[in-house]
């Protein structure tokens, strides 16, 4: 595994390099500065002291060599030169150049070459400056400035421990957090408290981030045990459906009654598929917005009640629909019929006479009835039970809410009520 180093050892690496930058750009400006200074004051002095030796030359034009005070020597002949001073064979017109005499005294010259007119010949004039004076006065700038370096690494040293300090202050709710992180089991799903201390915003929005990425897993471990609960309550009366109808096959050889089991096996295997589709569905993240609307009508509601007609038999109960208009909803038809259909189940279930009504208007879709009332239904058939949480969760799923009622004087009412911008069939805001 890659080694990674930590926050301080890297705020140490980042600082040094920091550090060794600015110094080494110190050196280097000084360095620049000096030798920019010399270059411009050397060339200064010769210009000067070629003017000096024009106005020599005039009044003394057989001499060949002589001094320019304080620190310039002019030479006509080169072999006149110091025997420690070579000019190149290349060296440029009237440009200042440094040399170093190649004797004991290992001493720096500025040296320029030019010419001059003296009685109206052209002259080859070689001048030599060497000022020692200014040599010194460099070497004390430069351990003056050096001074300055030390009192400037000072500085950096004192600013590496508050940076270092600063940088501990700051990584340690990280730390701090990490660890809180790895001494969690497996299975603690729980929200995570802020490290103690100075915490920074991102810390606190690094902390926020890990408890709703927790909060989407938990609800995801929540949908797949939702999953297998609800597909265990769904799909157990379409598995007996086909149980039953698979041993009577092997009963009788009448045409009629083999293709009323058959019907029986194909209507138990698409309500099945209707199930799983419908379950699967709820386990997964979709975008509402790409769910097309669809036409709801009387006749639809109907025959989904019409399917559990059956928990009905031997009772006293009338069941009707009231859906004046068709109107436009935003779920799939599989879904809304497991949906509805675990209401209707539950009223049919629980009452033993009176009515049923499934009334439909444009903003809601209700199932009262005449039952035992909400108190009992707690109580009651746990089955029943999960079918309403299905149905919960289906309308969860698709916006809509759907809550219960107890009724003035016997029953209650499950009331769906569809999200806001979901209108009857032809209806305009």
């Amino acid at each position: 595994m890659k080694t990674v180093k930590s926050a301080k050892q890297l705020t140490v690496t980042y600082f040094s390099i920091i550090a060794f930058a600015i110094i080494t750009l110190h050196f280097s400006l000084l360095d620049a500065t000096l030798e920019d200074f010399e270059q411009i004051n050397a060339n200064n002095r010769l210009q000067h002291a070629k003017a000096v030796a024009e106005e020599v030359l005039q009044e003394q034009s057989n001499i060949t060599q002589f001094a320019i005070p304080p620190f310039t020597h002019a030479y006509l002949d080169p072999k006149l030169l110091p025997p420690q001073v070579r000019f190149p064979e290349n060296t440029p017109w009237d440009k200042a150049f440094e040399i170093r005499s190649q004797g004991a005294d290992d001493t720096e010259y500025f040296a320029m070459k030019t010419r001059i007119t003296d009685n109206k010949t052209d002259k080859t004039l070689y001048l030599l400056f060497s000022d020692y004076i200014y040599e010194i006065s460099e070497e004390q700038v430069f351990l003056n400035q050096l001074k300055q370096l030390g009192i400037s690494i000072l500085l950096l040293v004192v600013s590496f421990v508050v940076v270092l300090k600063a940088s501990a202050r700051l990584t340690n709710p990280l730390t701090q957090l990490a660890n809180d992180i790895d001494s969690r089991n497996a299975g603690d799903l729980s929200p995570i408290a802020p490290p103690s201390g100075i915490n920074s915003r991102e810390v606190l929005q690094l902390v926020d981030s890990f408890n709703l990425y927790v909060t989407q897993i938990n609800e995801l471990l929540n949908r797949e045990r939702s999953f297998n609960r609800y597909a265990s309550h769904e799909l157990r009366t379409p598995l007996m459906v086909m149980k039953g109808a698979t041993s009577l096959l092997g009963q009788s050889n009448d045409p009629a009654f083999i293709a009323k089991q058959q019907k029986r096996l194909e209507q138990a295997t698409s309500e099945m598929n209707d199930f799983v589709t419908t379950l699967l569905s709820l386990t997964r993240e979709e975008d509402m917005d790409n769910i097309s609307s669809r036409q709801l009508d009387r006749k639809e509601l109907e025959e989904i009640a019409r399917v559990h007609t059956s928990l009905l038999s031997g009772k006293l109960v009338d069941w009707y629909v009231e859906a004046p208009q068709p109107i436009e909803i935003k779920m799939p038809e599989n879904a809304f019929k497991i949906l509805l259909g675990n209401l209707i189940k539950n009223a049919f279930a629980f009452t033993e006479q009176g009515h049923v009504i499934i009334r439909m208007t444009p903003s809601a879709i209700m199932v009262e009835d005449t039952g035992t009332g909400l108190k009992s239904n707690e109580t009651g058939h746990k089955g029943y039970g999960l079918g309403l949480l299905i149905a919960a969760d289906i309308c969860r799923k698709y916006h809509w809410h759907l809550h219960h009622e107890t009724n003035q004087y016997q029953g209650c009412t499950a009331t769906i009520s569809l999200q806001p911008n979901e209108k009857p069939n032809g209806q305009t805001e």
